[in-house]
């Protein structure tokens, strides 16, 4: 096992739970325990508690793709656009 998904619960509208990957986790170089590397922090649930659990991630071509917020890559202004000021 190379490495594992870091993901946590998050409940949707519809009352099922989502998991949401927020990180990974790698073996130890030295064999002992696991080293987890966080994207993203985990929220509390409604007790207070931060919970994260581990998952083998899902082969590339079946994970969704995730929709672009406008921000992305492909999503960059143009680099056309003329913005001398003339004054």
């Amino acid at each position: 096992m190379e490495r594992m998904d870091v993901c946590t619960p998050r409940k949707g509208n519809d009352g099922k739970t989502r998991w949401l990957k927020i990180g990974a986790a790698f073996p130890a170089k030295s064999g002992n325990g696991w080293n987890i590397v966080f994207d993203a922090l985990p929220l509390p649930d409604a007790e207070g508690r931060c919970s994260v659990s581990l998952f083998e991630p899902k082969p590339r071509d079946e994970q969704p793709r995730q929709q672009s917020n406008g921000y992305g890559r492909n999503d960059a202004p143009s680099r056309d656009i003329n913005d001398e000021i003339p004054f």
